[in-house]
């Protein structure tokens, strides 16, 4: 019930009392041992013992630049002036969410570094838009002062999750001069492949569903999901009100599920069909896990996956026929597993986002061959 500006207010004060929760900063190459150093900047609510969207997708990219051949370092935003005067050749990634730690001053001194910054929807009468979609504008939207940041920090571009017939909606950040790139989300290898072995208490699933479970979230996953609820299985980090939940998964054990059921379902917030699809994580690593997924009404899953690929369905009641199909037609599962698994590879690895990043930041010769 409060107005949106006090609840920004009262959210930023709270961050400002937490710090990220850090507990792996580097990884196999010392940030001293590359031809570059790739900074994931992180805030409060980052948490590595949380495999949330916002933490499995930023260790994505740290994992692939890695494979690049670039070492990575994950700081608290709030430590990156100190630290990077120590890193060599460092560029950023920051979320756009986290930039209110940043003061003024270390906005200044940051700017030297190049950087790149996941940004928010910023469009005319976006508060407008959201209200005539009886949606809450404040998770989508930054306040005055933080966008006055990010364009005072310059970076080299700003990137969305969202496809590129979705980069409308970031029209206003244009306005003001930042380039807007489309990198939606991926698969990362190091996780999520084929090659995962077998294990007893996945035999005999038929839907396996792993991710957390929320009011707005559920609403959508109900609409689909709830249908198959003796047939689901289900694992998370929260609580599921269905029958099929079993807890917490090992997230090593994950690609095993995906690979063993007979469909992982990817389902989205109502908002990804609304904004143009910032598709979540679920479809690429379930493919790189040589799953069969099946997914909602989201016409932009077709800007990533062909009709051969991946099966998109119309509605509720066309996703209950499709699977069905799929668990009763062995053959026909097998072809999309095939055909998704190598599309993924061919394109939708963090490894293809990062050497977007290296071009666009003109370094791609930093990356070694595959």
């Amino acid at each position: 019930m409060l107005p949106i500006g006090l609840r920004r207010i009262l959210s930023h004060a709270r961050s400002q009392l937490r710090r990220a929760r850090i507990l792996e900063p580097t990884g196999a190459i010392h940030p001293h041992a590359g031809p570059a150093t790739f900074v994931m900047a992180v805030g409060s609510s980052f948490d590595q013992a949380r495999p949330d969207a916002m933490m499995t997708c930023r260790m994505g990219y740290c994992h692939a630049f890695e494979e690049c051949g670039v070492p990575f370092l994950i700081a608290d935003v709030r430590d990156l002036v100190d630290i990077l005067q120590d890193v060599p050749n460092p560029f950023c990634m920051y979320f756009g969410g986290d930039i209110h730690h940043l003061s003024n001053r270390a906005i200044k001194l940051l700017r030297r570094y190049p950087s790149i910054v996941w940004l928010y929807p910023w469009f005319r009468d976006s508060d407008t838009f959201f209200a005539s979609h009886e949606l809450d504008p404040a998770p989508w939207t930054l306040s005055e002062t933080v966008k006055r940041k990010i364009i005072e920090l310059e970076p080299k571009f700003g990137f969305t999750a969202t496809v590129p017939s979705g980069l409308g909606f970031f029209d206003e950040w244009k306005q003001r001069g930042i380039t807007v790139v489309s990198l939606p989300l991926a698969c990362d290898t190091k996780l999520y492949s084929k090659n995962s072995s077998d294990v007893p208490a996945f035999s005999g699933v038929q839907l396996a569903f792993v991710g957390g479970y929320w009011t707005s979230k559920g609403r959508q996953i109900d609409r689909y999901l709830r249908q198959f609820e003796d047939r689901l299985v289900v694992y998370g980090y929260n609580e599921w009100p269905y029958t099929g939940y079993r807890g917490r998964l090992d997230a090593t054990l994950e690609p095993s599920l995906y690979r063993q059921a007979m469909i992982a379902p990817a389902v989205n917030e109502p908002t990804v069909q609304l904004l143009k699809g910032q598709i979540n994580e679920r479809v690429f690593k379930v493919l790189g896990s040589y799953g069969c997924p099946v997914v909602d009404a989201v016409p932009a899953y077709r800007e990533l996956y062909t009709e051969n690929e991946l099966l998109v369905s119309d509605g509720p009641e066309d996703f209950r026929e499709i699977v069905e199909m799929l668990l009763s037609d062995v053959d026909m599962n097998e072809r999309y597993r095939q055909r998704g698994h190598a599309a993924t590879l061919d394109r939708h690895t963090y490894r293809h986002r990062a050497e977007t990043i290296l071009r666009e930041l003109h370094m791609s010769s930093l990356a070694r061959p595959q």
